[in-house]
């Protein structure tokens, strides 16, 4: 069983460096098996042919080579000594992420236990040894590597549908507003009466594989596509109104930090079908 010294140096261990010279190591142990293969091939061909004359000698110099070839591996495993768990939960794998997210101009925003790097919140797996992108566990947890794979999800094309968004909200948003506002009608033009976001979020996942299907973190990544494109239409032709805090007694804050690191808080939301 491990010492607390043992444990402490796997702490105080960064991920980048260690992998960087796992990467050198493999070089070396290609360039070596390289030589190796020259070897093993004369050796081959020296057997095939016959050749007896230094024979043993080339069996011996393929075994060194081999041996060489093997070395920085071996080195490599020895050196190799970092715990994910311990390093997710004293945040020194969170801190070296973020470095290489600044190195990269990623905006990763850590604000009340999350971690958001727009449209995705990560979460760290202990056990696992991974890291959780949105719904995706991933175990490729190499700092760089992954900021690299989060850019690219910034990058992917905008394949969000305003409308599709709002004829799924407005289902719920009926119930809630009918319960607040009897006389309200879908169909009937005018305002519809403010309903809290987070208790939309709740009718629609009510099952809970509805829920594990539609994180709240994604949600809210919806109701800012949504807020980018403020003339956008229901089928039925309703347009939509973000309310603040003020506007909504008691509607829980829903916030998310965008590409930039900007925040936005999100309350609740009405309907509004023109004369």
């Amino acid at each position: 069983m491990d010492g607390p010294a043992s444990q402490n140096a796997r702490a105080a261990a960064t991920l980048e460096p260690l992998l960087a010279r796992t990467d050198a190591a493999l070089a070396d142990a290609e360039r070596q098996l390289a030589v190796a293969q020259k070897t093993l091939r004369r050796l081959s061909r020296a057997t095939r042919e016959g050749d007896l004359a230094g024979l043993s000698a080339r069996m011996a110099d393929a075994a060194d080579a081999m041996d060489r070839a093997a070395a920085p591996l071996r080195t490599a495993a020895t050196a190799f000594a970092y715990d994910p768990g311990i390093a997710f939960a004293d945040g020194s794998y969170l801190d070296e992420l973020a470095a290489a997210a600044r190195a990269a101009g990623l905006s990763l925003v850590r604000r009340d236990g999350r971690v958001t790097a727009y449209p995705v919140v990560l979460r760290l797996d202990p056990k696992a040894g991974a890291v959780r992108v949105g719904k995706k566990l991933d175990r490729r947890i190499r700092p760089s590597f992954l900021v690299a794979e989060l850019r690219k999800l910034q990058s992917r094309p905008n394949r969000f549908n305003a409308r599709a968004f709002l004829d799924r909200l407005l289902k719920p948003y009926a119930l809630l507003a009918r319960a607040e506002a009897p006389a309200w009608r879908a169909n009937r033009p005018g305002a519809g009466p403010l309903a809290a976001l987070a208790d939309l979020h709740e009718v629609l996942t009510l099952s809970p594989a509805a829920a594990a299907d539609y994180p709240i973190e994604e949600f809210v990544c919806d109701l800012l596509r949504l807020d980018r494109e403020p003339s956008s239409r229901s089928s039925g032709g309703h347009r939509f109104e973000f309310a603040g805090s003020t506007g909504k007694k008691g509607a829980k804050r829903l916030t998310l930090f965008d590409e930039q690191g900007e925040q936005h808080d999100y309350f609740a939301i009405r309907f509004v079908l023109e004369p």
